[in-house]
């Protein structure tokens, strides 16, 4: 019998183009598995973490614009890996990487999309 428990969470990510977007997350941050629905949605994964998207350029400017941007957050394992290779694929970062008092290692960059995505590791 199954034990009741809250898993994950996944949003649903509007962004400017999808297939623009998919190839940004297979070339450059090394996700693969990727899978379309129809002209407008689909998604992509590298280890167990998925990410689902949907093609709304009007929202994705709404929500990630000169004023404000939707940071995300990664928990990965060995945050030192992740770092050194994100840096030599040549993702611009937007915050180094360094430990913080509430007990994480994190650093950030902005996807194609605006997205300010801090990536952690719990120390």
């Amino acid at each position: 019998m199954k034990t009741k428990k809250f898993i994950r969470s996944n949003p649903h990510l509007p962004v400017k183009d999808l297939k623009q977007t998919l190839d940004y997350y297979r070339e450059t941050l090394g996700f693969y598995d990727e899978w379309i629905e129809g002209d407008k949605d689909g998604g992509i994964r590298r280890d167990d973490m998925r990410l689902l998207f949907g093609e709304d350029a009007g929202f994705t400017a709404a929500i990630n614009n000169a004023q404000h941007r939707l940071p995300l957050m990664w928990f990965v394992d060995d945050i030192d890996a992740v770092y050194a290779e994100l840096q030599k694929r040549n993702v611009e970062i937007a915050d180094g990487l360094k430990t913080h008092p509430y007990g994480l290692r994190e650093f950030a960059f902005i996807d194609i999309n605006g997205y300010y995505i801090r990536v952690a590791e719990s120390i």
